[in-house]
């Protein structure tokens, strides 16, 4: 299989019927009787993949007592794969008396914990496209408070995954309801509809269209977060074809002129975009947002050596005589030509690989590179994983911000580093999107009603905007294995038990991890890892994949 296919078939939403795997047979009366009495024992069961089995049973019977069991056992729903199947199972609720129960349970859950069982739903119904599935859609828009921001953005999210542009102006209510206090206190509900925002208007109505663009343009204008403007530049890029042009008031002139494709020259717009943005980078992915978090492997196989692409190409400098229009990115001509030049930042260093020998040596370089020249107004933080998973300094485990004092002691503790052991890219990546500022979570103690990053309020706020994550193999141990003490050693497996050794398990676990995240994933591989995990998580976030030494498996 090609690595675009597994791509798309992996990430949840992108291609939602291609993940499931569930019968769409409904049964009789007795039969249906007897499903529930059967399937309902199980929905509790410790085990994901027996729960969604379970719900799919209850979908079939497509009545009222199967669909009060199926409430329950979403409510809390945690795990990924598990919670994508059960999205297509309640597609298959069509009966007045099932629906009765679903907007029931469902237009209630307006808290932080109910958030996944909400989405799942508006999933499910949203896929359906029924008249009454559309109508429940619609009550958690139209009839909910500004404020039932969870309510708001899992019906949103639901909508934009299944492509509704049939819905697009319940997308452009809420859009209109935006403030800037948003940007700090419910990010959530801000980012869920400027990504929504091109899902669902792909239509034919004009008007609605360019309605929505002067929405986006006036949370531009009202937002101080570098993240924020960064998705709603390329919202709006991908909705009009345009360039990712960051000045509201370029987007306002478009729709003057009637929403036609810039010719340069045309005037509008000054130029800027979000491609010219001056942001830290690691193994050249650019930063998104000001929480970076890095997620470094330290396995065993990190010590091998390393062998490193030829140097890049310098790319050819612009002619400095070439004039370019006010809407293409070239410089603004001030009173004396030069007003761009006056204030321009030293330029960085590239890292120096004069030493560098293995994987290990590879990381270390480009990571204190990347932390050396961190700006102070940015906040960071380090997880180092092999078997285990932890933060880089253990007294440090919230965001510090990237004073020079704090960037000297991680640096240290990033030449102090040593390789041991497997390779646990779920367990780590879990961690990562744990940090906040505040009091970041205990993966350890995840669970279904509290301490869960997919949805905990202080990780939506002061998590991370970007995660770093290298690697240099495959995985081989996750938290949920119960061999772990066997993998790897003489006559035990390579690769241990857990569901999330599977490539494909972690890549729609963190698909549901970062649903309302919003966090960009930027992936670096050096030496034989898995390329298609690394797209896939890279994908699905808006990131960047990086083979660093062009060694991917596939």
């Amino acid at each position: 299989m090609t690595s675009r296919l597994w791509t798309k078939t992996m990430l949840a939403g992108a291609c939602l019927t291609a993940l499931m795997c569930v019968s769409t047979t409904t049964v009789g009366a007795d039969a249906a009787d007897e499903a529930v009495r059967i399937a309902s024992k199980n929905i509790t069961d410790k085990n994901p993949d027996v729960r969604a089995k379970a719900v799919a049973d209850l979908a079939r019977a497509n009545n009222k007592s199967g669909a009060t069991f199926i409430m329950t056992c979403l409510a809390t729903e945690d795990d990924g794969p598990a919670g994508w199947n059960m999205a297509e199972s309640i597609s298959m609720l069509t009966s007045e008396e099932a629906l009765d129960v679903v907007e029931k349970n469902v237009l209630k859950w307006n808290r932080p914990e109910n958030l996944f069982g909400a989405f799942w739903t508006f999933l499910g119904l949203s896929q359906q496209n029924s008249e009454r599935g559309n109508a429940i859609l619609r009550q958690a828009i139209e009839d909910s408070k500004d404020d039932d921001i969870y309510l708001r953005s899992a019906a949103i999210e639901a909508m934009a995954r299944t492509g509704r542009t049939d819905m697009a102006e319940l997308l452009l209510k809420v859009l209109k309801t935006y403030e800037e206090d948003w940007d700090e206190k419910t990010p959530i509900i801000a980012l869920t509809c400027i990504q929504a925002s091109p899902k669902m208007t792909n239509g034919g109505d004009t008007t609605l269209r360019n309605n929505i663009v002067l929405a986006l343009a006036d949370i531009l204008e009202k937002s101080k977060d570098d993240r924020i403007q960064w998705f709603t530049c390329k919202a709006l890029a991908e909705i009009t074809g345009e360039d990712t042009y960051i000045e509201a008031r370029f987007w306002r002139w478009w729709v003057e002129m009637g929403g036609k494709k810039v010719a340069r020259g045309d005037g509008g717009g000054d130029g800027n975009t979000v491609a010219g943005r001056d942001v830290p980078k690691f193994f050249k992915a650019a930063a998104v947002g000001k929480r970076v978090m890095f997620v470094i492997d330290i396995s065993g196989s990190m010590q091998g050596p390393v062998t490193m692409p030829p140097p890049e190409k310098e790319p050819a400098k612009e002619d400095p005589k070439k004039e370019d229009g006010p809407v293409t990115g070239g410089k603004k001509s001030g009173k004396d030509g030069d007003d761009d030049d006056k204030e321009k930042k030293a330029e960085i260093p590239p890292p120096d690989y004069s030493k560098v020998k293995t994987k290990m040596d590879l990381a270390k370089v480009e990571l204190i590179h990347t932390l050396k020249y961190l700006p102070d107004d940015y906040w960071f933080n380090v997880v180092i994983y092999s078997t285990g998973h932890d933060w880089i300094d253990g007294s440090n485990k919230e965001f510090v911000q990237a004073t020079e004092s704090n960037k000297a002691k991680f640096i240290k503790k990033v030449e102090a580093l040593n390789w041991a052991q497997l390779t646990n890219i779920h367990g780590a990546l879990t961690r990562g999107f744990c940090g906040n500022k505040r009091k970041s979570l205990d993966p350890n103690k995840i669970g279904k009603k509290e301490n869960n990053p997919a949805w905990d309020p202080e990780c939506l706020r002061t998590g991370a905007t970007t995660i770093f994550f290298l690697t240099d193999g495959t995985p081989t141990i996750s938290d949920d294995c119960t061999d772990g003490g066997q993998v790897g050693r003489p006559g035990g497996p390579m690769i241990g038990n857990g569901r999330f050794c599977q490539p494909e398990n972690i890549a729609l676990d963190m698909a549901r991890m970062n649903v309302f995240r919003k966090c960009v994933i930027n992936t670096v591989g050096i030496g034989p890892h898995d390329g298609r995990l690394l797209e896939a998580l890279a994908r699905m976030s808006g990131g960047e994949y990086i083979d660093r030494t062009g060694l991917a498996g596939r």
